[in-house]
């Protein structure tokens, strides 16, 4: 697969030494680790929000090296609840923010909103958005121009799992129809699942990285680092470990039928 983003030797007081993460097109990636461990502010630093010195790649050149509004055309960034509208509802909003002819921004735009479900908050005021409602519309804006690179900070603390769940599979989707790399973090490995590579990073590094359910096996190390495993995946691991069963499974059902025969 083709890498689109190098991320170099990257170092940054005592949050990071030499951390490298290389992010291949179109996957969807996970970055997780404990509290304070640089996971926002690497996404600050990929938005170009903060700027120090390194080596990070995008395609064929420094990140440094590209206008600001030629860099924020591939890459979008979704920290919850720091943003700023223009227009008094979302609608107005995604419609002042595209930059599509109309015909396109018209259909892009309803793709958006059916995709993630807002169609009822598309005319309510700004200032009676609720936080769920404030991410969803944070993600809508950050996709409105089709970029080729979304960061997601934390989502999870703030959409539910009905809410979450839809919004990973439309993002699946949007990838599919034009082609996108989704970066997320988070303290959450449950949300790792959904993901098609993951890395944990702790102590200024990469300690772990690879497919998530080969990854989340590494209960010691995961362990140590503060985190803690998705419940099936730890009870499967334990079982595995006592001989009672001899797969790793998510589902419960899967599993009791494993163990009962």
């Amino acid at each position: 697969m083709e890498v689109i983003l190098n991320i170099n030797d990257l170092k940054l007081g005592n949050l990071f030494n030499n951390l490298s993460i290389y992010i291949e097109k179109n996957k969807f990636i996970v970055i997780s680790g404990p509290n304070n461990c640089g996971k926002t502010t690497l996404l600050r630093i990929l938005s170009r929000e903060i700027e120090i010195p390194g080596n990070i790649i995008l395609y064929d050149k420094n990140i440094y090296d590209y206008k600001i509004e030629d860099y924020l055309k591939e890459v979008r960034c979704v920290i919850p609840q720091e943003i700023l509208f223009n227009e008094n509802n979302l609608e107005d909003e995604l419609n002042f923010q595209s930059e599509l002819e109309e015909s396109d921004k018209k259909i892009l735009i309803n793709y958006i909103v059916k995709g993630l479900k807002i169609k009822r908050i598309l005319n309510k005021d700004i200032e009676t958005l609720s936080p769920d409602e404030i991410v969803l519309s944070q993600i809508a804006l950050a996709l409105v121009n089709h970029p080729k690179i979304i960061l997601l900070d934390n989502i999870d603390n703030y959409l539910n799992i009905k809410e979450l769940e839809n919004t990973y599979n439309f993002l699946k989707d949007f990838r599919d129809k034009f082609g996108l790399t989704i970066i997320m973090t988070t303290l959450d490995l449950n949300q790792s699942l959904y993901s098609d590579y993951l890395y944990i990073i702790n102590n200024s590094k990469v300690i772990l990285s690879g497919e998530p359910i080969t990854i989340l096996q590494r209960d010691n190390i995961i362990n140590k680092a503060g985190l803690f495993l998705p419940f099936m995946l730890d009870l499967s691991v334990k079982l595995r470990d006592y001989e009672i069963i001899n797969s790793i499974y998510l589902d419960k059902y899967k599993m009791v039928d494993e163990i009962w025969k």
